[in-house]
Parts: C-alpha cells; sequence; structure tokens
C-alpha cells in the first residue's frame, strides 16, 4: 500500500499540466459535474444566511470545483487542500486566472 506521500508524489509538474486536458477526456462532463454539484450545494446552503467558507479537498489541477462555486456565489471564500506541490501550483494559476485568489486560501498537505 503507497503512503499518501508516494500517491502525491506521482502528480509532479508534467503531470499537473496535463491533469486539466487528461481529466475532460477520462470524465465525460468533467465541467458539468463541477457545475451540477457548486449548484446542488448553493441549493442546500440556501437556508444559512451565515457567510460560507468552503473546504475543497483536492483542489490541486484545474480547480474547477472552485471555479463553478465561485461563478455562482460570489460571497463564499474557500480553502483549497492538495498534498502535491505541482498541482497546487497548477490550481493557483487557475484561481489567478479567474481573480479567485483573493477569496481562496490555498494550503500544500494533507486533510
Amino acid at each position: 500500500m503507497k503512503s499518501p506521500l508516494e500517491s502525491a508524489e506521482k502528480f509532479d509538474s508534467a503531470r499537473a499540466n496535463e491533469y486539466g486536458r487528461q481529466s475532460r477526456i477520462a470524465l465525460a462532463g468533467y465541467d458539468a459535474c463541477q457545475d451540477l454539484v457548486a449548484c446542488m450545494l448553493a441549493a442546500s446552503l440556501e437556508k444559512y444566511r451565515l457567510g460560507k467558507k468552503i473546504l475543497v479537498v483536492g483542489a490541486g489541477g484545474t480547480a474547477q470545483e472552485i471555479i463553478a462555486m465561485a461563478r455562482l456565489e460570489p460571497g463564499w471564500r474557500f480553502t483549497a487542500v492538495d498534498p502535491s506541490e505541482p498541482m497546487l501550483q497548477t490550481a493557483k494559476q487557475q484561481l489567478a486566472v479567474n481573480n479567485l485568489l483573493e477569496r481562496t486560501d490555498v494550503h500544500l498537505g494533507h486533510v
């Protein structure tokens, strides 16, 4: 059995940069699934009037979960965690492109 550290190490810079493209090839409807999850979460949390802070575990790579939720809910803030530094850097690039770094606390590590 591999340790979490060994599993995270397989996501080096080259693999992290390919993750967005590969995930969309391997998982038909990848973006639609992220949008659907964002809608379901927003509907589930609608009754709570407090500010929302969402934990996204395994946020590296595309950061698509955060992007989809942020587009739907402009008041939400996020905490992104990933054990792979290259995957986390790729996610930070995507968050920057979408102007979401100010709304996201990014952490390297395990949950």
